[in-house]
């Protein structure tokens, strides 16, 4: 467990995220959406729409004395403008759903996180890592706890993988002299 930019590379295919990435992208139907290109390309299309309207309106204060193209400039905009609360709709819609999406998505990487932790063996990590909040959800109970250059680790922190109830707890690491 821990950062992933602190993992050593040798290591990075067993790391917690790397698992959880892999578990995720291995299941087709937890692969996330490209909504947010839909949403990107929606937003075009209705700033191009804006822009026309603009014109439009534009245009039509221009235009004097001639009811027919008034008529038709009026029936443009009005078109326009249903074109654009339409597609303000769709932005509103495909943003609701990406929000859905994003949070199926981290429910489902919490679900394989805890599996994954579940079913390890050993769980290696820093002090200060292995107060992480994905311990912290699910009750472990561990036979051994090790502490690696404990006489470098300040007391405190020392404390936080103590939390677990484990049996044992190893101190490894002296000082040199």
């Amino acid at each position: 467990m821990g950062a992933d930019s602190a993992i050593n590379a040798t290591v990075k295919d067993i790391s917690l995220d790397f698992l959880v990435d892999q578990k995720i992208n291995s299941d087709p139907n937890s692969a996330p959406s490209g909504g947010s290109n839909e949403i990107v390309a929606t937003r075009r299309e209705l700033d191009l729409v804006k822009k026309e309207r603009q014109k439009k309106l534009e245009e039509l204060s221009l235009v004097e004395n001639n009811t027919a193209k008034t008529t038709l400039l009026e029936d443009e905009i009005k078109r326009l403008n249903q074109k654009r609360m339409t597609l303000t709709q769709q932005v509103d819609k495909l943003r609701d759903k990406n929000k859905s999406d994003s949070r199926a998505l981290d429910a489902a990487r919490r679900k394989v996180r805890s599996e994954i932790l579940q079913e390890a063996d050993v769980i290696c990590g820093t002090l200060s890592g292995s107060g992480h909040e994905a311990l912290q959800l699910e009750q472990f109970d561990f036979e051994m706890v090790i502490i690696d250059e404990a006489a470098q680790a300040i007391e405190l922190s020392t404390l936080i993988p103590l939390k677990y109830r484990c049996n044992r707890c190893v101190l490894v690491g002296g000082t040199w002299r």
